[in-house]
């Protein structure tokens, strides 16, 4: 890690977002969010949506938190910043007394609970948006064939009004499958940054204090 490069983690989850809010703001010109919508009588796009941006917040917050964790140790490597109990992940591993060498590896356990311990709930919401968008898929597959109901009684004139409740069927199958998929491969790739920079930032953690054992 570099001092220059401490909150590499934080500006690439801004861009993420930017890009995402770049994206939402061209489907939103164009009509085709509010189409997706409105559309959509079961309100399961809704939920993906708030899902999403709930996911996301908990995306930045963390990519803060580890930007700083980087930050104290390039301090810790560079002598100076001295640090409360639980302010630094890295220096209460650093610091801590070993009654017993294995004490080392529940430690670094600890660290790295600490490190990527809430990445364990974005993963949730990511997966559960994946749910969803099959949840709709099924949810409108059977108000497709449930306006197939009476088919054998329908005349002409009915032709119209089924075509249109399968039509809304299968748009509501295909938005949240939709919605569904965009919002869990974004979010997941928010939760996949994180997670490389907080094992990118344990690994160093450790091998730092494996050299000064050895230099000691």
């Amino acid at each position: 890690m570099n001092t220059n490069k401490t909150h590499t983690l934080f500006l690439l989850w801004v861009l993420l977002i930017s890009l995402t809010g770049f994206g939402f703001y061209m489907t939103w010109h164009k009509g085709l969010f509010q189409w997706i919508i409105l559309t959509d009588n079961t309100r399961i796009c809704v939920v993906i949506v708030i899902a999403f941006v709930v996911g996301s917040c908990l995306a930045g917050w963390r990519s803060l938190f580890l930007s700083r964790q980087a930050h104290y140790f390039e301090q810790i490597r560079g002598g100076v910043g001295e640090f409360k109990l639980g302010q630094s992940i890295c220096h209460d591993y650093l610091t801590h007394p070993l009654a017993h060498p294995s004490e080392g590896q529940l430690m670094a356990e600890v660290m790295a609970e600490r490190a990527r311990g809430t990445h364990q709930v974005g993963w949730f919401v990511t997966g559960l948006m994946i749910k969803l968008g099959l949840l709709g898929t099924v949810v409108g597959f059977i108000m497709m064939l449930s306006s197939l109901e009476g088919l054998e009684q329908l005349d002409i004139s009915d032709i119209k009004t089924l075509m249109q409740q399968m039509t809304q069927g299968m748009g509501v199958a295909m938005n949240t499958t939709l919605v569904g998929l965009i919002g869990s491969i974004l979010l997941g790739v928010q939760f996949l940054l994180l997670d490389r920079h907080a094992d990118k930032l344990i690994a160093a953690t450790v091998d730092y204090a494996h050299r000064n054992v050895k230099a000691a």
